[in-house]
């Protein structure tokens, strides 16, 4: 296993690699081919990380995870087990939408045109 030191000791050779000479590049590559086959095999966590995981989450609750999963997905399930009805609209609290009668706001609409730019047929306020 890697630890937090040999990444972050790995990180700065890759950051350092172009200015390294010909012999230490190719180490390098070596070294990186190799973890690419470590890696392949297996996880390669650093230690901290799998010392953590491994405290988050005690023994005994792991195993009873994977015991359960062996027998299958469990179905999905909710709180609520009673049947549910379908809504019916109109029967809530909000009343439902209704079209509004406009007429006077296009009253004061037409109103506002003619004091600006006269009437349809008025063309003495165009210059």
């Amino acid at each position: 296993m890697l630890t937090d030191n040999d990444l972050k000791r790995l990180k700065r050779l890759v950051d350092l690699a172009p200015y390294l000479d010909k012999e230490l590049q190719e180490k390098l590559q070596k070294l990186i081919a190799d973890l690419k086959v470590a890696e392949a095999k297996g996880s390669i966590l650093p230690q901290s990380v799998v010392a953590e995981m491994t405290a988050a989450v005690p023994d005994k609750l792991m195993a009873e995870i994977v015991q359960d999963f062996r027998h299958g997905v469990a179905s999905p399930s909710g709180l609520l087990k009673s049947e549910s009805r379908p809504v019916q609209r109109g029967t809530g609290w909000v009343e439902p939408p209704r079209t509004r009668d406009r007429t006077t706001e296009f009253k004061i609409f037409d109103q506002m045109v003619a004091a600006m730019a006269g009437g349809p047929n008025d063309c003495s306020k165009l210059k």
